[in-house]
């Protein structure tokens, strides 16, 4: 499995390339990887949902327990919230849930 079909790989890309950041992340997305300490320059000059999404996504390629919990419903606006909880789907290897439903209707 290449480094960009990993679960977490998955996860972290799909909180990057958020619409709200995507255009300020993308020259960080490489196929291997993020280059991190650029990324993290570039989101100090973000808003602050905009630079809790890199946060979250470093924590998720890290695993540091830099973002507390309580952060994602108090700081995240709803289409940041619900693009974490898709990422934190993705990094678990799950389906999406309309995927799930989707399953579930041709059963």
């Amino acid at each position: 499995m290449s480094p960009r079909t990993t679960p977490d790989y998955l996860a972290v890309r799909h909180i990057l390339t958020s619409p709200r950041i995507a255009e300020r992340t993308a020259p960080h997305l490489g196929e291997d990887g993020v280059d991190w300490q650029p990324l993290l320059a570039e989101a100090e000059t973000m808003s602050s949902g905009e630079r809790l999404l890199v946060r979250i996504a470093y924590d998720l390629w890290h695993a540091d327990g830099d973002v507390a919990l309580w952060e994602l419903p108090r700081r995240l606006d709803r289409s940041g919230f619900r693009r974490v909880v898709r990422a934190l789907e993705l990094s678990r290897g799950e389906p999406a849930a309309h995927e799930l439903e989707d399953v579930g209707a041709a059963a």
